[in-house]
């Protein structure tokens, strides 16, 4: 995938700024994970947080992320969870050695930055799971008719200052390339301790949408069967319209031998 998207690097130690309680995000992962095993496969975990929190509910974990400084954070947090691996590794090109994992689960595909890298994503995820198991991807659709759009910049502050001696905050802004498809995010990351030094950097990247009927297909050419569209947290399925905020359910439907993009 490359690493060069954002600097991911910088913002690993204060990658949980926001001071937000995700425990309601974390058992949303942890019930739907139940449905179908306790092995659990979690690509751009970044530190990895919901995979400590699932490991430390009984299931066994693999999550990764191709940031080594991401890694290195969750190692040093979460490293000695019993059950839960957190490994380096690119998620359009990547082969762990580990039981065929029932679940699996990411909201970041939005990285990618083309529909052939989504698929050589769901290979790698389908040459690791078990026939019947599940992929869920959580994403912001390319909507037909939307229009290129800037937002002004905005000063962002977390719910709460979670490191000692240290207040942290963003600015940013965000665009919208209707032709693309892509929204495109710049922010500063500014962090001031107790003495009024600050440190800053800069923050940019960009999110890929793709149209409904891209990710059909592309689950269908990857050995997945879509059996469930969602636009919340509650599951309601999905019928026509909606804002473009997508849960896609699937379940791999092609056993044997070892897919290829």
């Amino acid at each position: 995938m490359g690493n060069d998207i954002g600097n991911y690097a910088k913002h690993a130690r204060f990658w949980d700024w926001g001071g937000n309680d995700r425990t309601a995000e974390h058992e949303y992962w942890r019930r739907f994970a139940s449905k179908y095993g306790k092995d659990v496969l979690i690509p751009m975990c970044a530190l990895g947080e919901t995979g400590a929190f699932l490991a430390k509910r009984g299931f066994n974990v693999t999550a990764f992320d191709i940031t080594p400084e991401m890694i290195a954070e969750g190692r040093k947090r979460y490293g000695d969870i019993p059950g839960f691996h957190i490994l380096e590794g690119d998620v359009i090109d990547f082969r762990f050695d580990i039981a065929l994992v029932d679940f699996c689960f990411s909201q970041d595909f939005g990285h990618l930055r083309t529909i052939k890298d989504i698929k050589k994503a769901l290979v790698c995820i389908n040459n690791h799971m078990r026939y019947g198991g599940c992929v869920v991807v959580e994403t912001s659709l390319r909507m037909p008719g939307m229009k290129s759009a800037q937002s002004l910049p905005k000063t962002f502050f977390p719910q709460n200052q979670v490191y000692p001696n240290i207040n942290v905050w963003k600015t940013g802004e965000t665009r919208y390339d209707a032709k693309t498809g892509r929204s495109y995010i710049s922010q500063t990351f500014y962090a001031e301790d107790s003495s009024g030094n600050i440190e800053s950097f800069d923050h940019a990247f960009f999110l890929q949408g793709y149209y409904r009927e891209e990710w059909i297909a592309a689950f269908s050419d990857c050995g997945f069967n879509v059996i469930g569209e969602y636009d919340n947290h509650e599951l309601e399925s999905w019928q026509s319209g909606g804002n473009g905020f997508r849960i896609f359910e699937a379940v791999k439907d092609s056993g044997g031998g070892m897919l290829q993009a």
